[in-house]
């Protein structure tokens, strides 16, 4: 009888070993006994095993005790490690995948080095240990380490990169609680993007950073209270307006709901053309502007927001009570600060 294994993610993989009693042959058999767990390893050092996929670990595993032969890529995807598994002090000569690993237990890859690539694609980690500097003093001297949606990822302090490793970050999320992660691994992936160049990355990486740095936030960080509201503001500012200066887009919202939005206060106090005539509509007879005259009435004064916003002030449109003079010179100052900082937006995406 053949093995049921079936990969989750390759339809087309199945285990061609033969099976016991359980439908499962010994490597992807679940509760296993103390013999079998011994067997379990003793087959692999037996027939130099390098595809690992969906196997079931439930005793420690020790990789160096385990690992002494030769292979062409070590390929751990949908293996699930119960217990310890110890990966560290180990010179990985050739490419390792963990995609849709799962480590119930503890995992450390302390001082050991990759020679090549080493990719995690949704691999699972004990949220227990996710404080635990795993890679601490790795060396990596391969063309890439990819982490894509790993879940409760470990802080990765500690990694020796070397200048020419790619190292992939990305849709890795924490919780609030676990913001602090975030933000170091993000600022990691950020610092190996400088050094590499990977300019199309640095950004996605700055972003994620700063939003986990605003998630821990704390008054307790801060002096006086007042200090922590005012940096409070303006990180939200900034993340909502213009995405930490990585997503121009927001600015360009922002801008058209700021015009907008004066355009329709400027209806309630008032503008005169230069045939002296008052744009503006009456609550009090609200009932008898039609719809098309109210958004006539509002395009003109949306055009009259934009040059103000603007600062172009063409004089054919200008206000004369004191509300839209208060109005008029809040738009201007807002217009001015968001004119400059799409600039430097811009200035800055163009040098990176």
């Amino acid at each position: 009888m053949q093995c049921k294994w079936e990969s989750n993610h390759e339809p087309s993989l199945k285990c061609l070993r033969r099976a016991d009693s359980s439908g499962y042959c010994i490597f992807h058999k679940k509760d296993k006994s103390r013999e079998e767990n011994s067997l379990f390893t003793y087959l692999i050092m037996k027939e130099s095993i390098s595809d690992f996929r969906g196997f079931i670990f439930e005793d420690d595993f020790i990789i160096r005790d385990v690992i002494k032969y030769d292979y062409l890529k070590l390929n751990f995807d949908e293996a699930i490690f119960k217990k310890k598994a110890f990966f560290n002090k180990f010179e990985f000569k050739k490419s390792v995948t963990l995609n849709y690993t799962e480590f119930k237990g503890y995992i450390n890859f302390e001082s050991s080095t990759f020679m090549e690539n080493l990719e995690l694609t949704r691999t699972k980690f004990n949220k227990k240990y996710i404080a635990n500097k795993v890679f601490e003093k790795v060396s990596f001297q391969g063309q890439a380490f990819i982490i894509t949606s790993a879940k409760n990822l470990p802080r990765l302090e500690g990694i020796i990169f070397s200048p020419c490793t790619k190292f992939i970050l990305r849709y890795v999320r924490y919780s609030k609680s676990n913001g602090l992660y975030g933000k170091i691994n993000y600022r990691i992936a950020r610092t190996q993007a400088n050094i590499i160049g990977d300019n199309e990355r640095i950004g996605y990486y700055y972003y994620n950073e700063r939003n986990y740095a605003s998630k821990i936030m704390k008054p307790s960080d801060y002096p006086r209270f007042s200090t922590y509201l005012n940096e409070k503001f303006f990180d939200l500012l900034s993340k909502y307006t213009i995405g930490y200066g990585e997503k121009p887009w927001r600015l360009i919202i922002t801008t058209l709901i700021v015009i907008s939005l004066f355009a329709f206060l400027y209806m309630f106090c008032g503008v005169k053309n230069s045939g002296s005539t008052f744009i503006s509509i009456s609550l009090n007879d609200i009932n008898r502007y039609s719809i098309k005259e109210l958004i006539k009435r509002y395009i003109d004064l949306w055009y009259f927001s934009t040059v103000t916003f603007t600062t172009l002030g063409y004089g054919d449109l200008t206000v004369s009570t004191g509300i839209g003079k208060v109005l008029v010179c809040l738009e201007a100052f807002i217009g001015i600060t968001i004119g400059s900082t799409w600039a430097s937006i811009v200035i800055k995406r163009m040098i990176r």
